[in-house]
């Protein structure tokens, strides 16, 4: 296989894993992965990105600290990224973490995200990050448990949080408007199935998409029941973020050129839609 399928099959594979080898990962595995951090692409290049990995995550117990659902068995690596600027922070710390997510997945390294919204605060304190930083979620990483028992610990606790239930392609993509809900074209399908095999919070799975104008556009709901009430509401728009990320990420395995531009939701040729929907951004692909 070449390294785009391989990025393209990543994309899709990708599983929140819960269970880990007992083995940290090597000094040259590590660097590759110090290497994927390095070269990630920013959605918003104004704001600042900075990433911290730590070592003995079972030893640190995030979960407890984060009030994180479920549990881990012996995580050997985490990473911390947060962001600062003035727009577009989460979504742009959640497509560029995802990228990571991505690519550990692609060198058959396991990971999974533990959102960190519901306390920013206790996390800026702990690891004395700016006043006006902002953090999304950490990510554990590590090897995968290959033993039978690490294999189903992990398949029931996605199946306990919902992660393996997607909902289909035409369910989340429209055509010209909002009032014909379909099944994505040919040259579209390989990036909504990307961009809907994202990770959220909860399994909120948050996005909306809509084909108009030769445009593709990303909206997200307003109010997801599943969020929560109060600060995690904004998982929103890092869940938005990653989704992003993985349509991106398709983009390059395929080959196809095109960018996100961030939306402010007052641009006036933003396509009609539903009020319980929030504009985040939109793709224009290059023809050949």
């Amino acid at each position: 296989m070449t390294e785009q399928t391989d990025l393209y099959q990543a994309i899709l594979a990708r599983r929140s894993v819960r269970r880990y080898d007992n083995e940290p990962l090597d000094a040259a595995t590590l660097g590759q992965v110090r290497e994927i951090i390095s070269a990630v692409k920013p959605l918003v290049p104004e704001n600042q990105f900075e990433v911290f990995v730590r070592d003995d995550a079972a030893s640190e117990n995030l979960v407890e600290v984060l009030g994180g659902y479920g549990r881990f068995v012996t995580p050997p690596h985490y990473l911390a990224a947060y962001g600062l600027g003035e727009d577009h922070v989460l979504e742009d710390q959640g497509y560029r973490v995802q990228q990571i997510a991505v690519r550990l997945t692609a060198l058959g390294i396991g990971c999974c995200y533990i959102g960190a919204l519901k306390r920013e605060d206790e996390v800026r304190a702990r690891f004395g990050l700016p006043e006006d930083a902002r953090i999304g979620a950490f990510l554990v990483f590590g090897l995968p448990s290959t033993a039978l028992g690490g294999r189903a610990f992990n398949r029931l606790l996605r199946l306990a949080a919902g992660a393996s239930n997607k909902l289909p392609a035409e369910r989340i993509f429209f055509q010209d408007t909002f009032d014909n809900r379909t099944t994505p074209p040919p040259e579209l399908s390989p990036l909504i199935e990307a961009g809907r095999h994202a990770p959220s919070a909860v399994n909120a799975q948050p996005w909306r998409f809509l084909w108009h104008d030769a445009t593709l556009y990303l909206f997200v709901t307003r109010h997801n029941p599943k969020y929560g009430r109060g600060p995690t509401q904004q998982y929103r728009f890092y869940d938005g973020g990653i989704s992003m990320a993985n349509v991106a990420l398709a983009l390059e395995a395929l080959e196809m050129e095109g960018q996100w531009t961030t939306l402010t939701g007052r641009e006036p040729d933003i396509p009609k839609h539903p009020t319980n929907l929030q504009p985040l951004a939109k793709l224009r692909m290059r023809e050949e």
